[in-house]
């Protein structure tokens, strides 16, 4: 690789792509337009003071400021602009794909109807195609606290928007414990019906544990697990993920951001990685946690003296991983295996 470039360069320029993104943590510049447009108040009036906002002790109190960030977001346009606001960063970031997760019935239902914001991200979607050639893509997240018939019929409710979205799968979010996977096997089993990927949040605090990860391999079978961080705890179950090859969406810095960790260094990406595990990396709420998708993967670069092949084995499982078809797959790994050898 070219000696001349600095760490944080040679990842922005680095092909890659993010799985583990929250479409409904906006950045606050786009929430104080959408504010000001449907005039109503945020807990912040300037991005200097929105910063200062972003700070909180645990996920309870980050769930809570969340939640009422998006309580401004009520139109297509207030939608198309904080999906638009994604293709921006992708361009900025070298992104060429991303599946970014929603969870309409926690975040959005009480306030608007599931086809203004579903208009809102079919038009951002082609705009970001034209303007960028970028990639987005969404998962449905069910919201695993509420009722198995309620995870049945938003599955339902996506089935007509799935095509014009681009809604590649349904996941499975909000609090863990209390909250199995089970009564919901309906939903997912349905998801599966009509052609939907599924993945799930579960092992990202330490009181869900390993435990949360059996749970959805047993109930789910998912394609993915969403953090799945504390399989570092489980020798069966770190020896089961690196058999099967089910991919991990780590979100490092989002970890340390909620006290999970207390530093990056405590973070268990390189030990998964180094048992065999496929592990992907990724930034989950930027505006919250203060790290976006580069980010993240120079802290680990740095804390954990990670070479450049290394990192582009990272940028190689982000596709890998991905929902993409064969074919764009293939077509994402040219461009990273064209892109690094103009770096040799």
């Amino acid at each position: 690789m070219s000696p001349n470039s600095t760490l944080r360069d040679f990842i922005e320029r680095m092909p890659k792509a993010e799985l583990h993104i929250h479409f409904d943590s906006i950045n606050p510049d786009v929430l104080l337009k959408a504010a000001a447009r449907n005039k109503l108040t945020l807990p912040y009036q300037t991005l200097e003071e929105a910063h200062k906002w972003h700070d909180f002790k645990d996920l309870e109190e980050f769930l809570g400021k969340w939640l009422q960030t998006v309580e401004v977001m009520l139109t297509e346009e207030d939608y198309f602009e904080a999906a638009y606001d994604l293709g921006k960063d992708m361009e900025r970031q070298n992104i060429l794909r991303r599946e970014a997760m929603f969870t309409y019935q926690a975040v959005h239902a009480h306030r608007v109807s599931l086809e203004v914001m579903m208009n809102g991200l079919a038009e951002a979607r082609k705009a970001i195609k034209k303007d960028f050639d970028r990639d987005l893509y969404f998962l449905a997240d069910i919201d695993r606290t509420q009722s198995p018939e309620s995870g049945m019929d938003m599955v339902k409710s996506i089935l007509p928007y799935a095509e014009s979205v681009g809604i590649i799968g349904v996941g499975f979010d909000c609090q863990e414990v209390g909250y199995p996977a089970k009564p919901h096997k309906k939903s997912f089993e349905l998801a599966r019906e009509n052609g939907f990927f599924l993945s799930a949040h579960c092992g990202e605090e330490y009181a869900s544990g390993p435990i949360a990860v059996w749970d959805i391999i047993k109930n789910m079978n998912p394609d993915r697990i969403d953090h799945g961080n504390q399989s570092i705890r489980d020798a069966k179950l770190v020896q089961y993920l690196a058999e099967s090859q089910i991919p991990l969406t780590l979100c490092p810095m989002s970890n340390v951001g909620i006290k999970v960790y207390n530093d990056i260094s405590e973070h268990p990406t390189i030990a998964l990685r180094d048992r065999g595990v496929f592990v992907t990396v990724n930034s989950d709420d930027p505006p919250f946690m203060k790290n976006d998708l580069v980010d993240n993967f120079c802290k680990l670069a740095e804390s954990f003296k990670l070479s450049r092949t290394d990192l582009c084995d990272f940028a190689r499982n982000s596709f890998l991983a991905s929902y993409a078809t064969s074919e764009q797959k293939k077509q994402y790994l040219k461009l990273l295996d064209d892109w690094i050898e103009s770096e040799v």
